[in-house]
């Protein structure tokens, strides 16, 4: 059996901290498996929310390089997001680096990056470092390459999925930094089990497997070009020696855009709330009914740099992901069923200013992604000025007769 003396620390940590935040019944919990050669560790958050008899949906959450998976709740506060959406938040610990050669190679890359590096937490997910100098490669190597850890977080979402009776329409991955990595890793050869996916500040590893493979689903992708850790470019030179840790941002997101085969770019500089920090983002929308790519090209941030109304920034994370993750949940907020292919009633979509809808008469109604009515209006020529709403996704209703047509509206 292969366990590591980390992995203790942090099951009591765990269990401590558990006892702290949570006097009652623990929630979240501490779970266990034994899976891979190894004993893995994951926490599960049940989303406190009366307005629901269960949850309906999972949100799976990757820590990053070195991280814990208590990250998302201490610093994220995962809770409150899942409590507004009703999902159960599934947790998972990476494993310490399993190859020798690596934590003795750690030693030079301390010395190259003046930063010292822990291999406490890493995940298997294609992430290969590559140092240049001299005309040659000094490291060429993946971190965790023989840990599965796609397999690992398949079989967690088995166990939390029976455990909480939900739905396998509604699960979601969000992963920060190398968990952005991993989320990409395993959309890449799970991905049909996902309805959208969030990776912040990670890309795709050099060494990533099953760009080949990849089925369509949802991106909504959140990297600073001044991310001063993984590189907006992919590589960075410090001193003459070129570090090379991933793809190039670029890349990824053309890559995704191709297989989801997602419209034509549209951008928008994102200043939903008044900011004096100087940081800007840009967010950056290839559109598609069902698998449109977003991605919010950011300027000015550091690497962990998280986007708070409160902190003065321009617009908020937390809002930004739960309204991506609204606009795919499988679940209508106000109980509407059934989404109606969009194609058989109204077009154009995305909208600039008007809509035409296929129906002689009736009602059109739009709702923004809590439920919230924005506009309805008598069909009576057969379209409708939308020109007024702010660009994002929202829901259209068109009642004709005893007919009611749902679908996704997307504004520019």
């Amino acid at each position: 059996m292969k366990r590591s003396n980390y992995v203790s620390v942090i099951g009591v940590s765990s269990f401590i901290w558990l006892l702290i935040a949570f006097p009652g019944v623990a929630n979240p919990v501490l779970k266990t498996m034994h899976t891979g050669g190894f004993d893995r560790e994951y926490l599960v958050y049940t989303p406190q929310n009366s307005l629901f008899e269960k949850p309906d949906g999972l949100l799976v959450c990757l820590h990053g390089f070195g991280r814990t998976m208590n990250d998302f709740f201490e610093q994220y506060n995962i809770s409150a997001m899942a409590d507004q959406l009703n999902m159960v938040v599934a947790v998972p610990q990476a494993l310490q680096e399993q190859d020798q050669n690596i934590h003795n190679l750690a030693y030079l890359l301390d010395l190259i990056q003046n930063n010292e590096i822990s291999l406490n937490s890493v995940w298997g997910c294609g992430l290969g470092v590559k140092v240049f100098m001299l005309g040659t490669y000094i490291v060429n190597e993946e971190l965790n390459k023989d840990v599965d850890d796609v397999s690992f977080i398949d079989l967690m979402i088995d166990e939390v999925i029976a455990a909480h009776q939900i739905s396998d329409d509604n699960i979601f991955m969000l992963g920060t930094s190398m968990g952005a990595y991993m989320t990409y890793q395993y959309a890449l050869l799970k991905g049909e089990r996902l309805s959208g996916i969030i990776p912040i500040a990670g890309s795709f590893g050099t060494n990533i497997k099953g760009m080949d493979k990849a089925p369509k689903l949802p991106v909504c992708d959140f990297h600073s070009v001044t991310d001063e850790v993984v590189p907006y470019t992919g590589s960075q030179i410090q001193s003459g020696i070129n570090i090379t840790l991933a793809q190039p941002k670029e890349d990824v997101i053309n890559f995704w855009r191709q297989t989801n085969g997602a419209g034509e770019l549209f951008t928008e500089q994102v200043k939903y709330y008044p900011s004096s920090n100087g940081i800007t983002v840009e967010k950056m929308i290839y559109p598609h009914p069902d698998h449109e790519v977003i991605h919010y090209k950011i300027n000015g941030a550091h690497h962990s740099y998280f986007f708070s109304k409160a902190a003065g920034d321009c617009m908020d994370h937390v809002e930004e992901i739960e309204k991506f993750i609204a606009s795919h949940h499988a679940r209508i907020s106000y109980n509407d069923p059934v989404v109606t292919e969009q194609k058989s009633f109204f077009y154009s979509n995305p909208v600039s200013d008007k809509i035409y809808v296929n129906a002689a008469d009736g009602i059109v109604s739009i709702y923004d992604m809590s439920g919230k009515n924005v506009f309805t209006q008598p069909i009576t020529t057969g379209q409708a000025d939308l020109s007024f709403l702010k660009p994002g996704f929202y829901i259209i209703h068109i009642k004709s007769g005893n007919s009611l047509q749902v679908g996704k509206l997307i504004k520019r």
